[in-house]
Order: structure tokens, then sequence, then C-alpha cells
């Protein structure tokens, strides 16, 4: 059910999207769909929080963990997300505003989390580096990576995804450890 509605609200928009959509695509009726979620709403909720349920281990790794290991844990983490879940981005990034606000409130916490995750990481790794020029660096690396899979339709037909992962990766290696 989370699937389909996800797919079809990456194609049509939230609000181009209807109860009886999402009950059909999900093989019941439309008004089946409340005996699963309240609202259209708390579906859109549903398949956004797969993003957080993705990243919260990489976030909440023990903390005699290596900040190494963290830092790694968190990049394979984004990558992931991106080439795993994409049309999950596409979503938060733009259809978050129609949520309420204290669904949106929630999801600003746990992303303010995730990037304090990278940057306290990135200060331990790299200990010149101040904690805002670690947050942006953790923000720049997010960029990075969300906006090359975000467009992945623009890139060339002969790059394909392992292709692609793997030079976001390398890239994604330089700017964490760019002079700041």
């Amino acid at each position: 059910m989370l699937d389909a509605a996800e797919q079809l609200f990456v194609e049509r928009g939230f609000h181009g999207v209807s109860v009886d959509d999402l009950g059909a695509a999900a093989g019941i009726s439309g008004p089946g769909l409340y005996r699963h979620f309240a609202s259209k709403d708390a579906l859109l909720m549903a398949v956004l929080d797969r993003i957080w349920d993705r990243l919260r281990p990489a976030v909440e790794q023990p903390a005699t963990t290596d900040a190494e290991v963290v830092l790694e844990t968190l990049l394979q983490a984004q990558l992931d997300l991106a080439f795993e879940q994409p049309a999950a981005l596409v979503l938060l990034v733009r259809e978050l505003k129609h949520l309420p606000e204290d669904y949106r409130a929630l999801a600003r916490r746990n992303h303010r989390r995730y990037v304090a995750a990278w940057a306290a990481a990135i200060t331990v790794v790299r200990p010149e580096v101040s904690a805002a020029q670690a947050h942006a660096l953790a923000l720049a690396v997010h960029g990075l990576i969300d906006s090359a899979t975000l467009r992945r339709q623009a890139m060339p037909a002969e790059m394909g995804p392992d292709d692609h992962r793997a030079l976001l990766e390398r890239l994604s290696r330089e700017l964490l450890t760019a002079a700041v």
C-alpha cells in the first residue's frame, strides 16, 4: 500500500490523487484505506516516515562507535536512500508542505538530528573543522547526493546507476576532505 501510494503521489502530486485512486492501486476500495490510515495525510506521512526509518540506525549508532565508521555509515545510508528510495526524496521535497504543521516540525527535528550526527562525526574526524563548517559540509554532501539523484533523468544514458553512485560517493568523500 505504501509503495503504491508513493508512486501515485510522485506521478500525480498529493492533491492529484484521490482516496479511490489510492485504494485501487492497493487493491482495495477507496474507503477501505481508512481501515489502515486515518486520512490521506496519514498515508503520505507513513510514506515519508520510511525515510527516517531508513536513516535512524545510522544516526543512533552507539557513542562508542569510531567517528570514521559513523561517517561512513551515514554516507552509505544517504546513498542508499537516494538510490533505493528516490521517490521518497521527491515527495519529501515536494509534498511535505501539504502536511500538518506538527508533522512538518517533526520532520525538521529529524533532519536537524541527522545533520547534527554528520557534523559531530566530521568534527571528530577533522578536528580543524569548526562545528559550523562541519554542518555546512554535511549539507553540501546531502545537496550533492540528493540533487544528482533527483535529476537522474538528466544523466547521460551510458552512466548506469552503479557508476552514478560510485561517482557521487567519490565526490562526497572529496567534499568531506576539502579544505574549508
